[in-house]
């Protein structure tokens, strides 16, 4: 906590007191007892006097029932002419490593868990969790281990879609797959019996190892006499489900997001797959209440997810996609699934690039896709959102390609001859949940802006953020997240206002980050104006973040793009007194070269140089820094998958004095000239020329004009 909070604040009771009023007293008291509960061992002696310690676990039928995936010699001829060889190839080699214990961690990065593998084992600090502690003890030495995450990752086999999916591309590599699967399956469940170690810590890590484990059932079915690995697996669903159901209450009061989530399709999965289970007919109710119930809670009326996050939103996206797929069976999936999934297929799609799939890098990005289904890159959306729109529209939004392979295993391969629909992006606002696109007629150039006020749990500090893309390209970056548990430092700068393209204050927060993953004072704020012309889209708004420190201070933002690939962004900083203000802009990965001592920088990227300059209200350059990569303090650096970092230039223009101030941020393909007299700004850019008025911060008597 920061000695100004403290002293704004008056101490702790007003801290306690705004989290009980954020959270609820009914939600406060029930995490208290919680915490209260694990600390004086009353879980530790719930579970110790479970009877799933006993043999009385293993269920009449042994053998998992009804798997719905499509059938792997169908996907596979229905997909392979549209994935390429070496797209193939780099699977078979994952795989192949995975039969070493060399797994893809995050969808980016590869990490040697050893052979056999050491399911305790932290990849980057070499450093190991004990093995024989109970479950809600074992984090108490995170601090010397590291990232848990990092362990965690292993112990979710996302090496089973790599090893199933080979099996089925190559077929005479199935034995080798299948052994060394089994292999570790029982490994696994040998290593970490129940409930002990980290791998027992998180409901929503058990749902996902059992979703790998299922689809591996699937596409590498032990044969022959393989009693053991039968009842291994039983057992196994029998203690994770009884798991999930007992503890499913702390996600839903203290976690409702995708832990709650992804604990009821486990839950529903298992209850499935094994329908003979003891507690299986309660499971499975419980399930799809909750499906149902978070369903209409989760997503919100304009279809923004309630985390503030691209990527979480797509996790619950293709969490509901598993439970749409085991559904079926049972007639059409609840209308509030639908409803859900239809909203936020078209939220998602409205701020996705169409060259390569990607949405911005936006909030808390922890590397999550329960299911690796498809050759694409961890970073394209395309293979969730086809699969989105064929489940809940009948139709496809793409072109055949390699992110049909999903959809062909979640629905059957004969649902990709649905028919065509692409869709139409175009500059809108959701404004209820906060997010904001401008795009101009080339979909390729656009800009998403976040302004509204946080009505639900954080993500990151960072309101008024602008991501820029430029034919395709995402020139202005939000960093990502990197670490959620490593270094306090690493941890705050990704999570922070600092290291998003807004404005920082006296260097201080726009909430309150009063533990890791808790924040306080959730910001305020709101759009103030949202038009469109025939060649121009502007979008404006406000936030109060920093108003409840001294001075009032209120930061507004104008944001204008105009077609031709040209966005103007006027930063307006209101309050009383002196002030230290700072803009800043995270570029992406690109050769760059900076202004001289000004505030401004050349991008070198392959579709040619894109400028930033930044000016002042008079249209006069102002001076900034640009630093790539610095360690200390952290800055300038691009986070794209969890767990891994790359420099990337970090501009920025600082301020020091009264308020008001004003900077204004041109950002171009090629160059552009700017013109000011008195209030009147001319901005000439290609063939387009934009004219406005500038006044406390407004633009007003906008025009653009084509020019020869």
């Amino acid at each position: 906590m920061s000695t100004s909070f403290m002293k704004l604040s008056g101490g702790h009771l007003r801290v306690i007191w705004q989290e009980v009023r954020e959270l609820g007293v009914s939600n406060a008291l029930y995490r208290a007892s919680w915490e209260a509960r694990v600390r004086l061992g009353l879980i530790e002696l719930l579970d110790k006097y479970s009877p799933l310690h006993t043999t009385e676990v293993v269920p009449q039928s042994t053998e998992p029932k009804a798997v719905p995936f499509g059938w792997a010699s169908a996907v596979v001829s229905a997909t392979r002419p549209f994935i390429p060889e070496n797209h193939l190839e780099a699977l078979l080699r994952r795989a192949s490593d995975a039969c070493k214990g060399q797994v893809r961690c995050f969808g980016g990065w590869t990490a040697d868990f050893g052979d056999p593998i050491d399911w305790q084992l932290n990849p980057a600090s070499t450093k190991r969790w004990t093995h024989d502690r109970h479950w809600s003890r074992v984090l108490e030495k995170a601090s010397e281990i590291g990232d848990v995450k990092l362990t965690w990752e292993v112990g979710r086999f996302p090496q089973a879609y790599d090893l199933g999916r080979a099996s089925a591309f190559w077929p005479e590599c199935v034995a080798d797959f299948r052994a060394a699967f089994w292999s570790q399956f029982l490994s696994f469940t040998r290593s970490n019996p129940w409930p002990l170690g980290i791998h027992w810590h998180s409901g929503q890590e058990i749902a996902f190892r059992f979703m790998s484990w299922l689809f591996a059932w699937h596409t590498l079915a032990p044969e022959g006499d393989a009693a053991e690995w039968r009842a291994a697996f039983a057992k196994a669903a029998q203690q994770a489900g009884a798991h999930l159901m007992r503890y499913i209450s702390f996600a839903r009061r203290a976690v409702p997001n995708n832990h709650v989530l992804t604990e009821a399709v486990g839950l529903y999965v298992i209850s499935r797959a094994f329908p003979s289970l003891r507690g299986s007919e309660q499971w499975r109710h419980r399930a799809m209440e909750l499906l149902d119930e978070q369903a209409e809670r989760q997503v919100f009326r304009d279809g923004a997810y309630i985390q503030n996050s691209h990527n979480y939103h797509r996790l619950a996206m293709q969490v509901y996609l598993w439970a749409w797929a085991w559904h079926r069976s049972e007639g059409l999936p609840p209308a509030t699934w639908r409803r859900a999934m239809e909203r936020s297929l078209d939220f998602l799609v409205a701020h996705q690039n169409p060259d390569d799939g990607r949405l911005p890098n936006y909030g808390a990005n922890d590397g999550g896709l329960p299911s690796i289904l498809s050759a694409c890159d961890f970073s394209d959306f395309r293979p969730v959102l086809q699969a989105l729109s064929i489940a809940v529209r009948g139709e496809r939004i793409y072109e055949r390609g390699l992110w049909d392979e999903e959809a062909a295993w979640l629905l059957g391969p004969e649902f990709l001859n649905c028919p065509l629909r692409p869709p139409q992006r175009r500059s809108v606002s959701f404004a209820g949940s906060g997010y904001h696109v401008l795009r101009d007629k080339s979909e390729g150039n656009f800009a998403a802006f976040r302004c509204g006020s946080v009505g639900s749990r954080f993500s990151q500090m960072d309101m008024l953020h602008v991501d820029v893309w430029w034919r395709g390209l995402n020139v202005l970056v939000d960093g990502g997240s990197y670490l959620y548990n490593g270094p306090s430092e690493w941890h705050e700068y990704f999570f922070r206002t600092g290291s998003h393209n807004t404005i920082q204050v006296d260097g201080r927060e726009q909430m309150v980050h009063a533990r890791r993953f808790k924040t306080l004072y959730w910001t305020r704020g709101k759009m103030t104006r949202f038009d469109r012309g025939r060649l121009w889209t502007l979008c404006a708004g406000e936030h109060y973040g920093f108003r409840k420190y001294p001075g009032g201070v209120v930061h507004r933002r104008s944001l204008l793009l105009v077609e031709g690939g040209l966005c103007i962004v006027v930063d307006h900083v209101t309050g009383e007194g002196s002030h230290r203000v700072r803009l800043h802009w995270l570029c992406g990965s690109f050769p760059w070269q900076q202004h001289g001592s000004c505030a401004g920088l050349t991008l070198a990227t392959p579709q040619g140089s894109f400028e930033i300059q930044i000016v002042d209200e008079r249209g006069a350059s102002v001076p900034g820094d640009v630093v790539e990569g610095g360690e200390s303090p952290p800055r300038g650096w691009l986070s794209r998958y969890y767990g891994e970092r790359r420099p990337v230039p970090s501009l920025v223009a600082p301020y020091e004095g009264a308020l008001p101030v004003t900077f204004i941020s041109v950002l171009s393909g090629g160059s552009t000239s700017v013109h000011v007299e008195d209030n009147h700004w001319r901005i000439e850019h290609s063939d387009k020329m934009a004219r406005f008025d500038l006044l406390s911060g407004e633009l007003g008597s906008l025009s653009v004009e084509a020019v020869a």
